[in-house]
């Protein structure tokens, strides 16, 4: 009886204390060269070091991987023991299997990386990760780097650098080419950019080019109506314009014969005349009409001439009136 009482004590020892070890956790601590970083112990991932992370696990051996998109993993199988366990993963160099203990953290070598643009200000994106904007100055470890350099109305400049030292990317972004639709012409009218001929509108009154966003001076010239000229700020969404020509005026003159004067007359004898343009009262003997037929009459007194004129668009006309007579 007594035998089987110190059995079942030793056992009861026994089993106690594995369960106080099965439930001993300890911290393993991953030091990444740069984050974020997925950290995965026996093929699962466990959590992302940015760039470090701490977890609680059992003491024993694993197989660590330290891995970020763009640079090489770091693997590594190591041994946690009941202390505990910090691990210096420097990503982008060569892999390790041999067991790590715990062991003096490994030295980093960090080279600068200046990033500089002809857009201040641009974006920067290294390795899929926005770091900051231009000019932008940093320092990463040895190994290859995408660099994309990114603005608004410009296209993205991309650039694959190797870092073993100092390093510098010189990105010029080149502007993204919008629309400038216009409407509303005259089939034939010149389209004028900045002072240079880019094309004729069509015959349905249309014109659509490709340009840089900016400034511009748009410029239209059609025969027959007066050159149109206005600024234009052209986004990063294109620009559409209906601009509206008008027509050029004929201009014209009214001359007074001296032999239809009266010599005794002698103050101005537009005075006691009247000038009629379509049946519309008008001032002087001079002025503009629209391209077209038009009729002038002249009144004076109990007389009156009156005759219709084709009028053609930037010409001018004098019209000399004369009064004749016929013997029956």
């Amino acid at each position: 009886m007594k035998k089987s009482k110190v059995l079942l004590a030793i056992s009861l020892i026994f089993l106690t204390a594995t369960a106080v070890f099965a439930q001993s956790r300890v911290n393993l601590t991953i030091a990444a060269s740069e984050g974020p970083a997925q950290v995965m112990l026996d093929g699962k991932l466990v959590g992302v070091a940015n760039p470090r992370l701490t977890v609680s696990i059992a003491p024993g051996s694993y197989t660590l991987i330290v891995r970020k998109s763009g640079l090489q993993e770091f693997k590594q199988t190591i041994v946690v023991g009941t202390g505990g366990l910090t691990v210096n993963a420097p990503l982008g160099s060569a892999a390790s299997t041999a067991p790590q203990t715990l062991a003096p953290p490994a030295t980093t070598t960090n080279f600068p990386l200046n990033i500089t643009s002809n857009i201040s200000g641009a974006d920067v994106i290294i390795n899929n990760i926005s770091v900051g904007k231009t000019p932008y100055n940093g320092s990463v470890p040895a190994g290859s780097y995408n660099v994309i350099v990114r603005a608004a109305g410009y296209n993205d400049y991309s650039q694959t650098v190797s870092v073993a030292g100092p390093s510098t990317v010189s990105a010029n972004l080149s502007p993204l080419m919008v629309p400038l639709s216009l409407g509303n012409l005259i089939p034939g009218a010149q389209i004028i950019i900045n002072g240079k001929l880019i094309g004729t509108a069509a015959s349905s009154g249309s014109f659509v080019t490709q340009l840089a966003p900016g400034s511009y001076t748009l410029t239209i010239r059609a025969a027959g109506f007066m050159e149109f000229s206005v600024p234009l700020s052209v986004g990063s969404g294109g620009y559409s314009y209906n601009p509206v020509l008008q027509p050029l005026t004929a201009k014209y003159s009214i001359n007074l014969p001296q032999a239809m004067l009266n010599p005794s007359f002698g103050s101005n004898p537009w005075s006691q005349i009247q000038v009629y343009v379509d049946d519309r009262l008008v001032s002087g003997n001079m002025g503009e009409v629209s391209p077209g037929r038009h009729s002038i009459r002249i009144v004076s007194g109990a007389f009156q001439i009156t005759n219709s004129y084709n009028f053609e668009a930037g010409k001018t006309y004098i019209i000399e009136p004369f009064v004749g007579s016929n013997i029956r």
